[in-house]
Order: C-alpha cells, then sequence, then structure tokens
C-alpha cells in the first residue's frame, strides 16, 4: 500500500501488515484467536497502519523524537507480551523481523503517540456537571452486586499432592483455626501462617462477590458470612482456607464520589478520541491511498 499526502509517499509494506496483524493476535487471549475473526482483525489493523503513516508523515515534519532509553523501554514490554524470552526470539525469528527492526517500529509508533498528543488532542478537561450528568444517566454502568471485604488465612496444597499432604494442610488449618477461636489475632496469625500474598496484608484480599473472579469456594463461603464473622475450613482447589468478614456491601450504584475520577477519565478518552477521528478524517481526505496488490 502507498500513502501520499502533500509530502512524498511513503508505503506499508506486506510484511509489515503480515507482522502487525501477528502481533495483534498473540496479545489476545487464546479463545479469542478464531479464525472467523480474522478478516475483522485484517481490517482494523490496516486502518491502523494507515493511520499511523499519516500521523508520522505529520510528526516527521514536527520533527518529533524519542530517545533511546524510552524505546528500549517499551519493545521490552512488547516482547513481554509475546510470551517468555524464547517465545518471543521465535516470534521475531519466524517474523523475519531483527532486533533493530522492532526497535525502529516501536520508535514510530512513540513518536506517532507523542505528537498525537501533543498536537492533535492535546489537553481535555470534564466539568463535575458533566461527569455527574453521566453518572446520572447511565445507572446500569454505576451498578455493583453485593461484596463481602474478606481477609484469609490460606494453608496451600500443590496439584496433585497426595492423601498424606492433603491431611497434614488439613491438620495445620485447623490447629490455626483453634487458635483463632481461643483469642489470636487474625491479622497475626495470617502474617505467620498463610501461604499466600494476603499474608503481607494481615490476610487482606480485598473485595468478593459472586463471579468476581475469586476461587468459587471463597466466594460462597464469604457471601455467607456477617460482618466481622469468621468461617469454619473451606476447602478449595488452592488449598484450605478460614476467612472472615471485614465488611459487607449491598447491591446497588456505586457512590458518585467513588465513581468520579473513573468517569472523568471515561470522558476524557472519549474527547480525545473524537479529536483524534476528526484530525485523520482530514488527513484521509487530502491524501491518495493507493492498495497495490
Amino acid at each position: 500500500m502507498r500513502l501520499c499526502s502533500r509530502t512524498p509517499c511513503s508505503a506499508i509494506l506486506r510484511r509489515d501488515f503480515d507482522l502487525a496483524v501477528q502481533v495483534e493476535f498473540r496479545r489476545r487471549a487464546p479463545d479469542a484467536r478464531r479464525h472467523e475473526d480474522l478478516q475483522a482483525v485484517r481490517a482494523a489493523v490496516l486502518d491502523s497502519l494507515v493511520d499511523n503513516e499519516l500521523l508520522y508523515q505529520k510528526a516527521s515534519q514536527a520533527k518529533v523524537s524519542v530517545s533511546d532509553a524510552d524505546t528500549q523501554k517499551e519493545v521490552q514490554k512488547l516482547r513481554q507480551s509475546l510470551g517468555s524470552a524464547d517465545e518471543a526470539a521465535a516470534f521475531m525469528k519466524g517474523a523475519g523481523l531483527s532486533d533493530k527492526d522492532l526497535s525502529d517500529q516501536v520508535r514510530r509508533t512513540l513518536v506517532v503517540k507523542r505528537f498525537a498528543e501533543k498536537e492533535v488532542t492535546g489537553q481535555v478537561s470534564v466539568t463535575d456537571a458533566q461527569a455527574k450528568a453521566w453518572y446520572d444517566t447511565h445507572p446500569e454502568d454505576v451498578k455493583r452486586p453485593e461484596a463481602v471485604h474478606i481477609s484469609q488465612i490460606v494453608v496451600r496444597v500443590p496439584p496433585g499432592a497426595d492423601a498424606t499432604a492433603r491431611s497434614n494442610a488439613r491438620q495445620k488449618i485447623e490447629a490455626i483455626l483453634q487458635e483463632l477461636r481461643a483469642g489470636k489475632d487474625f491479622g497475626e496469625m495470617a502474617r505467620l501462617h498463610s501461604d499466600g500474598p494476603e499474608a503481607k496484608h494481615d490476610g487482606d484480599s480485598g473485595w468478593v462477590w459472586l463471579g468476581g473472579g475469586a476461587l468459587p469456594a471463597v466466594e460462597h463461603a464469604a457471601l455467607q458470612l456477617k460482618q466481622g464473622e469468621t468461617t469454619d475450613v473451606v476447602e478449595s482447589l488452592r488449598g484450605f482456607h478460614i476467612i472472615k468478614a471485614i465488611a459487607r456491601r449491598p447491591a446497588g450504584p456505586v457512590p458518585y464520589e467513588e465513581m468520579h475520577d473513573r468517569i472523568a477519565t471515561r470522558l476524557q478518552n472519549e474527547q480525545r478520541e473524537a479529536r483524534l477521528r476528526d484530525y485523520l478524517a482530514g488527513l484521509r481526505k487530502n491524501a491518495r491511498i493507493e492498495k497495490l496488490v
């Protein structure tokens, strides 16, 4: 594909297009890499490449630059998105992509982003009245389910553990439960005995709700608790748990004060996207885009 505007023509190579399609697919979750999605992905990638090339031409005229350090930071993020070091290396080899090729493409992307932020989208603002109006007119988007804020103590059982290992883990969690019933502090016991990351936070595991991503056994047990109550031993795929309800909140709308920053960010992003769409529409109108097969 060749693009010509008021600057010399530039080309989008088939290799770059195929590579961008592969990268987009690799970034998707496995269940979103269906063959029937391929055509839509290819069309979206092509549009994106055209837009980026048009913006890059304008950024080059404006002499926008990006440092080597910023480029390499983004290169590392991209490599990590491709999987392990071996997987990233295999992908690059299969795509016929050298380290320099990757750095050059990342640098171009950053140049375009920097130009767009400075010259196109600029500063955007959202008033409290605008945020409140959005909140009032989108009741379905601000609802949340009933939830429980929990602390927990976890004794892990490795996958495939034999009966003896499971029995030892069960005995350990039962002993912890007895100490809690005898008056030991839950947070202290979590710090001393829990096997998960919650141990660093006195067992605090945040809010849990039905279908919210916690282990099903944990969700079910937590939602049965009243504030301040503690479960007996709960068994899950992860191991054994003791769960305490720190607080409960009913189903209903999230208070406006808690939603304000998220709504403001959303509206700001919408403004930026609208400005960029309008700017790109102007660039496309004044460009000659030729698809050479």
